[in-house]
């Protein structure tokens, strides 16, 4: 059995499904999951639906250990909003039970179901491709490992950054309706104090935040991001640490490391691969 309280396993499964608005319309980028307990920390690791993109790792405190396979995030949640307080999780013959005080739910639970609708990959084999690129990726020390053995450090690291302003940049992207999921984050080593993030058109309103950092690198960046990184920092309430690396000599761009704590983070690729 895996205790945990509700509250807590509605934040990670809303936040898991990383939530970006494509042609007008809200799309989740995660149907299904599986949950981890160990440690005293309940987490999930798992690839984004394009399988290329993002990746995270997310965990909140539990108690108790095993394996919870979540088949459906939408309908687990519909599930959570009827329950509160402590929730105790088991697992038997494919099936998960909800139980909180005097309530108790149960739903199906298979591992070899679907990971997303209309792709033949089985949950069990998306959290497994998940696995294996999430042990390239370093939280800590903020490294990747590439398939040669070597580690490659983020080029730009910024410290401490306080999520509630990233949120309020990143969120002018929805002014007069735009939402356009695009963010460019830029650098300029001249100006070696901030961090500019940049959303939106001029048509409806193009908005450029500039914030405080406190960074000597002698290089300069500029890398523009989808990931629908609004619904990431409106869900997020602490200082995050954000890292870049330089893979434009392979084509790759910017990637950003968002760090979280508790060896959590989100990796995701920027869009000007070649730049």
């Amino acid at each position: 059995m895996i205790r945990v309280e509700t509250n807590s396993l509605q934040w990670l499964l809303s936040l898991a499904q990383r939530k970006q608005t494509i042609d007008g319309k809200s799309h989740a980028q995660l149907h299904s999951v599986i949950l981890k307990a160990s440690d005293g920390r309940l987490s999930l690791t798992s690839l984004v639906k394009d399988g290329v993109t993002s990746l995270m790792r997310l965990s909140i405190p539990c108690a108790g250990e095993g394996e919870i396979v979540i088949t459906d995030i939408d309908t687990t949640l519909g599930i959570l909003k009827y329950h509160g307080g402590t929730l105790d999780i088991s697992v038997a013959n494919d099936k998960v039970k909800f139980k909180s005080t005097n309530k108790q739910t149960t739903l199906s639970g298979n591992k070899n179901a679907r990971a997303f609708p209309h792709n033949p990959e089985t949950i069990a084999q998306w959290n497994e491709k998940s696995a294996e690129v999430s042990s390239k990726i370093n939280a800590d020390d903020l490294t990747y490992t590439t398939n040669d053995g070597d580690k490659i450090s983020c080029k730009w690291v910024f410290h401490d950054l306080n999520t509630t302003s990233l949120y309020e940049a990143v969120r002018c992207d929805s002014m007069n309706g735009q939402k356009y999921n695009n963010y460019t984050f830029s650098y300029d080593a001249d100006n070696k104090n901030i961090l500019s993030i940049d959303v939106g058109r001029e048509l409806k309103g193009k908005t450029i935040t500039e914030l405080g950092i406190s960074l000597d690198n002698m290089l300069s960046f500029k890398a523009s991001y989808n990931g629908g990184l609004e619904h990431i920092f409106a869900n997020l309430n602490h200082d995050v640490s954000i890292g870049m690396w330089d893979f434009t000599h392979v084509n790759g761009g910017y990637p950003m490391l968002i760090t979280l704590g508790e060896g959590d983070f989100i990796f995701q690729m920027a869009n000007n691969l070649g730049s």
